[in-house]
């Protein structure tokens, strides 16, 4: 886990809707729209966006490859711009959680984190196994589709209810909080998850491990 100087998100209130931004929504589901995310548009966009008619600060997303080799490929792309390397590249949780986390190797996966020059996050992974989780959701949704986008917000709980009322449900019993990040995963009836995170004050972690551990065990016991 690491803690960087985050810059803080702000709202732009003249923001497009249906312009600068990587998320296309199609019938509940979200995908990425291939022209926003190659390394001239991510590298200047401000992670501020439009999401079920909500304006959001993108804290950050996932993109999902293939394999390990694509995923470095692609962040390969990314140098020349300013972006920086925060996690990785490599395998979750074995290689990147100091303290022995309790999480099926169904749901192990290769990881690496971008960190742009606006200061949001863009998180790479590929699945570690053919058939694993993240290779069957590959399957079934494509490579085109958003796993979850981290909105970034002041109050877990008070957010959770604005969420709700648009018909995402959590996927766990509690927001997830062992003291670095507190983060919760809601989903809604097309099966797109978004994720709430509320970064504590002085803390801008990465990654959590407990709480990543919770999170993806919160996909499989919906």
């Amino acid at each position: 886990m690491k803690n960087l100087n985050l810059k803080t998100l702000k709202f732009d209130r003249n923001l497009d809707s249906h312009l600068d931004s990587p998320f296309i929504e199609k019938n509940g589901l979200l995908e990425f729209n291939p022209k926003f995310i190659e390394p001239e548009f991510l590298t200047t966009w401000t992670f501020e966006t439009h999401l079920y008619d909500e304006q959001v600060a993108i804290d950050h997303f996932v993109i999902t490859f293939p394999s390990r080799t694509e995923l470095e490929k692609y962040a390969e792309s990314f140098y020349p711009f300013g972006a920086k390397i925060v996690e990785g590249p490599d395998l979750f949780p074995i290689n990147f959680c100091s303290t022995n986390i309790n999480v099926p190797s169904d749901l192990w996966l290769h990881l690496m984190t971008l960190l742009m020059p606006a200061g949001g996050l863009v998180v790479l992974d590929a699945p570690h196994a053919a058939g694993d989780q993240k290779n069957r959701f590959q399957e079934e949704r494509g490579l085109a589709a958003v796993h979850h986008v981290a909105i970034r917000v002041e109050n877990v709980q008070n957010a959770a209810t604005i969420w709700q009322n648009k018909n995402f449900k959590p996927m766990s019993d509690r927001a997830l909080d062992y003291g670095s990040l507190t983060q919760w995963f809601l989903q809604n009836p097309a099966g797109q998850i978004i994720e709430l995170i509320e970064r504590h004050p002085g803390n801008n972690a990465t990654l959590d491990c407990k709480n990543i551990a919770g999170l993806r065990l919160s996909e499989i016991a919906v």
